[in-house]
């Protein structure tokens, strides 16, 4: 069996206001601030326009647009 990737910690800012948009929207999905900021991301890079309900599906989808799935 291969070795897991490690994950690598990410600092990002974000102004007091969009920062509430942020907690408001995490917490009306029933997400973490840093799963919903995860998924979204990679919703981005895979073009995925309709939100998973789990990051594990969005994580497959990104998987598979990267031809690992």
């Amino acid at each position: 069996m291969g070795d897991k990737p490690k994950k690598v910690p990410v600092t990002v800012r974000f102004d007091p206001e969009l920062l509430l948009l942020l907690k408001n929207e995490a917490e009306r999905r029933g997400e973490s601030l840093s799963n919903y900021i995860r998924s979204s991301s990679v919703m981005r890079l895979t073009g995925e326009l309709v939100p998973a309900q789990r990051d594990s599906t969005t994580k497959e989808a990104y998987l598979r647009s990267r031809g690992l799935r």
